[in-house]
């Protein structure tokens, strides 16, 4: 199938690159540099692009135009005569007009989240706009106005969430920090928390498998984070919030430009959660655990006048939490009458990006990146504890070649040594039944170098695209590290993984868009941090074979059109399949018996489908609507039986409502969520089968002033809830314990309020 598809793409090349087309390249007339996003069109009609960074550009010629203008404010308008496209290439230097204009400010909103129509890659971008929509303490709120990403709890003990896209959970997809690798390994659990919502600027989520520039992960898509740059920030913006359950935050961010060349900013983040809850189930366990967390970072931005481009970022995260039964304090860690959680969390991330252009045509890359994470924390009598450092380094060079078309090609290199124990007090012996026979240590190391190149196709705005491959080589682990890196026929240690990628995207007609993505993708599971909720139960986990490294295919078509309603309201409607295919996967199976959870590699069929439709309108001014549903079809083999995977909804439909009034002094956001059934798997409550369908509604009110905004909110206002979302609360340390089977939400209604102050 992937070689028709290859032939196909390769014969529709050929057949459009056979039209005319002129090339040409756009520079300052006074300095010669090369300008970007600067638009050149044929007079009289709507057929134009834009330059790249090199300052090229590609155009079809058109038949009833021969006259090219470029307009850029600040410059004078330039045309060229152009009869025939044969062997041209034209250079247009555009000259300064020499007219000094008063300050002007273009006041506009932006969108809560769009499509990027002009991306190779199926991609929705939420804005600031649709944070500020949000009481957005962290990321893991952030997708709430969002049908692509799901949240949920992972259990309702600890309050970590996780995420789950094209219906697989989060460790599918790649969570990057303005492209560079971020969450991941040790630090998915509570790794959602870990990212203050005041801090983005943007978070751009792409669906199926990315670009081989990142890497041979991001299986069904790429999470990207954008925060707020320096030089473009407000000089000093403080947040403050507090919720009904006295959750206190406080986020500042303070920014300070040096010179036109150099900036920095330093964003603190603060929560202190003082106040246990037992409204849900009124089992005596605490809704949400206590919590606090010291976050910050320190970034500087650094861009020479000979184009060298820096950014540096340090960060540091600091975090406690407490939980379990309402009467637990830390004194009490290991008691065996009192059911308590808690954990201390320390992290330090760093990386840098620098780049510089080699020539006219072509540029390098750099991004190195290191973490440290260490993790101390306890479940009842199981005692975790996991520390994890990792380096990547990636370099690579952008060229462009002839025709306009452009190359990308490079190394890698990531290193990643990983010390995970499970154990149980007050004699610290196995809490999983499995044939290492010295303990339950999941220590492994992994070291991979890569070498990546994609060719991307591009002819003019009609159609571009992007064939890619990558190999990565491991240098094989000692035999006792084994468990993380077998062969998935369990013969022998996989040493290489070889992934291909391809992505189009084609302007089908009057701006309809047709996308799609083909490509393998592979990953190192984390057995019990990827599983971490188990830990929350009296399930005894079961592990008696090598673990593979994860394989599988994904591949998906997107269509999408954004049309004018009105003089100037904008319209949009997005369709779209994807499918993701396993070879290898480690299974969680909670279906072979109530008190037990088995990991083992799968022996059969594994696969999501999911079609999902959005549709969003402006119909009056200051009113906008987003309409989107989606079906999830995901099954696994669970012992030699194809099952539905539990905890994913079969279907999910979402309404997103937002007014503002006349300069924005009143802004109204309300989201309602309607939430299918999910399968459960088996346990000792009685929640089994299949639950029941449930809305979860959110909304906030804003008013603005000339320096600050007054925001507040309700979540949950429908106020359901989970009932006894403990089982065998008052056994705790048996087998009939089990917090881990969450399906719905664990907080009830909760009101919120906040204040937000920038000065420009």
């Amino acid at each position: 199938m992937l070689r028709l598809l290859l032939l196909a793409l390769f014969s529709f090349s050929v057949l459009v690159a056979s039209g005319q087309q002129v090339r040409g390249r756009v520079v300052d007339a006074g300095s010669g540099k090369p300008m970007y996003m600067i638009p050149v069109a044929w007079d009289g009609t709507a057929s134009g692009v834009l330059t790249d960074s090199g300052g090229h550009f590609v155009i079809e010629k058109h038949p009833k135009s021969h006259l090219l203008l470029t307009r850029y404010m600040g410059y004078a308008t330039d045309s060229l005569i152009v009869h025939s496209a044969a062997d041209t290439v034209v250079e247009i230097r555009l000259r300064r007009d020499g007219k000094v204009l008063k300050e002007v400010r273009i006041r506009g909103r932006r969108r809560a989240t769009f499509s990027k129509m002009t991306s190779i890659e199926q991609t929705e971008v939420i804005t600031t706009e649709g944070l500020r929509g949000l009481a957005c303490c962290n990321l893991g709120e952030s997708f709430e106005n969002s049908a692509t990403v799901d949240v949920g709890y992972s259990d309702a003990v600890s309050g970590s969430k996780q995420i789950q896209l094209l219906g697989l959970t989060g460790v599918y997809s790649q969570m990057l920090l303005e492209n560079v690798p971020f969450l991941k390994g040790l630090s998915a659990p509570f790794g959602l928390g870990y990212v203050p919502g005041q801090w983005m600027e943007s978070i751009s989520v792409s669906k199926g498998v990315a670009t081989v520039k990142n890497g041979y992960e991001a299986i069904t898509g790429t999470i990207n984070l954008e925060y707020e740059k320096p030089h473009k920030g407000d000089r000093f913006s403080l947040n403050l919030y507090e919720n009904s359950d006295l959750k206190s935050e406080i986020t500042a961010k303070l920014n300070h430009r040096f010179n036109e060349h150099l900036a920095t900013g330093l964003l603190v983040y603060g929560t202190y959660n003082a106040q246990r809850t037992d409204h849900i189930g009124h089992d005596g366990f605490a809704d949400y655990p206590l919590q606090q967390q010291l976050n910050v970072v320190n970034r500087w931005d650094y861009e020479a006048p000979s184009g060298f481009h820096s950014q540096t970022l340090f960060n540091y995260i600091h975090e406690y939490r407490l939980g379990g039964d309402m009467r637990f304090e830390k004194e009490m860690r290991g008691s065996d009458s009192i059911y308590g959680f808690g954990g201390t969390t320390d992290r330090l991330h760093f990386f840098t990006k620098n780049g510089f252009r080699l020539s006219n045509t072509a540029s390098f890359g750099s991004q190195v990146a290191a973490t440290w994470f260490r993790q101390d924390a306890y479940y009842g009598m199981s005692d975790y504890r996991g520390e994890e450092k990792n380096l990547y380094v990636n370099l690579l060079v952008n060229a462009e070649v002839a025709g306009g078309h452009t190359v990308d090609y490079g190394v890698s290199f990531r290193y990643s040594d990983v010390d995970e124990r499970l154990g149980y007090f007050p004699y610290l012996g196995a809490v999983t039944q499995n044939w290492f026979g010295d303990g339950d240590n999941f220590d492994y190391r992994e070291i991979l170098a890569g070498l990546f190149g994609q060719f991307t196709f591009l002819y003019g705005d009609r159609f571009n695209a992007t064939l890619g491959l990558r190999y990565d080589y491991s240098v094989p682990p000692e035999e006792r590290q084994q468990v993380m890196f077998a062969h998935y026929a369990g013969s022998d240690f996989r040493s290489y993984a070889l992934t291909p990628r391809l992505h189009f995207r084609w302007n089908v007609w009057h701006d309809w868009i047709l996308r799609g993505s083909i490509g393998r993708g592979f990953r190192t599971p984390n057995l019990i941090a990827e599983n971490f909720g188990i830990l929350a139960s009296g399930r005894r986990i079961v592990l008696n074979e090598w673990i593979a490294r994860e394989e599988a295919w994904n591949g998906g078509l997107n269509l999408s059109k954004r049309f004018k309603v009105g003089d100037d309201r904008e319209a949009s409607l997005t369709v779209d399949f994807y499918r993701t295919s396993f070879v290898s996967q480690a299974v969680l199976d909670l279906d072979v018996a109530a008190d037990e959870a088995h990991i083992y590699n799968l022996d059969g069929q594994s696969y999501s489908n999911v079609l999902q439709a959005d549709f969003s309108i402006e119909p009056l001014d200051g009113f906008s609507l987003s309409l989107a549903g989606k079906l999830n079809d995901v099954w696994c083999t669970y012992h030699n039986q194809l099952m539905r995977k539990p905890y994913t909804s079969f279907w999910k439909g979402l309404l997103v409502l937002s007014y503002h009034t006349r300069f924005d002094k009143w802004r109204f956001d309300l989201t309602t969520q309607l939430n299918g059934p999910q399968r459960l798997p088996l346990n000792k409550g009685t929640h089994q089968g299949q639950t029941d369908p449930y809305i979860y509604m959110l909304g906030q009110v804003t008013r603005k002033f000339k320096r600050f905004e007054l925001y507040a909110g309700i979540e949950n206002i429908t106020g359901y809830v989970q009932p006894h979302p403990v089982i065998g609360y008052d056994a705790p340390f048996s087998s009939a314990f089990d917090a881990s089977i969450v399906y719905a939400p664990l907080m009830g209604r909760l009101y919120y309020i906040g204040l937000r102050f920038n000065v420009m």
